[in-house]
C-alpha cells in the first residue's frame, strides 16, 4: 500500500467520524432549538482543537510533499472527480425540493448544515474512492 492510499483510507475515516459527530451534534442542537452565537463559537473552539490535534499527530512532514509524480496525477484526477461529483450533488440536493414542494414551499433551516456536512462526506468519500480505485487498477494492470 502506497503513502496515497494510506492517506485515502485515514481521510476517509476521519471525514466520515467528523460527519457522524457533526450530525449528532446538530440533530441535539436541532431537538432542542439552540440558536445564538455560543453554539457557533463552541462548535468552532472544539473543531479547531480537532483538527490541530488530528493535523499535528497525522501529519509529521506532510504526506502530499513526498508524492512521486504518478500519486499527484492520482490525487488531481479525484479532486477533479470529487468536484463534479459535489457540484452534482448539490444540484440534486437544491434543486429536487424545488420540484417536489414548488417555488413558494419552505424548508427549515435545520437542512442546511446536514447540506453542508453531507456535501462534504460526499465528496471525501468521491476523493478517496477514486484515489483507491486507481490504484488498485494499477497495480492489476502493472
Amino acid at each position: 500500500m502506497n503513502k496515497l492510499q494510506k492517506s485515502a483510507w485515514v481521510n476517509l475515516a476521519f471525514v466520515t467520524v467528523c460527519v457522524i459527530v457533526a450530525g449528532i451534534g446538530f440533530a441535539s442542537l436541532t431537538s432542542h432549538n439552540a440558536k445564538g452565537m455560543d453554539y457557533i463559537f463552541i462548535g468552532l473552539v472544539a473543531g479547531s482543537i480537532t483538527m490541530l490535534v488530528v493535523g499535528l499527530g497525522l501529519r509529521k512532514k506532510g504526506i502530499e510533499a513526498k508524492f512521486d509524480e504518478r500519486e499527484k496525477m492520482v490525487n488531481r484526477k479525484a479532486f477533479i472527480g470529487a468536484a463534479c461529483t459535489l457540484v452534482i450533488y448539490l444540484w440534486i440536493v437544491c434543486t429536487v425540493p424545488f420540484f417536489l414542494i414548488g417555488g413558494k414551499g419552505v424548508i427549515t433551516v435545520s437542512f442546511l448544515p446536514a447540506i453542508f456536512f453531507s456535501g462534504l462526506f460526499v465528496a471525501q468519500i468521491t476523493h478517496s474512492g477514486i484515489i483507491l480505485v486507481m490504484c488498485l487498477w494499477e497495480e492489476e494492470n502493472g
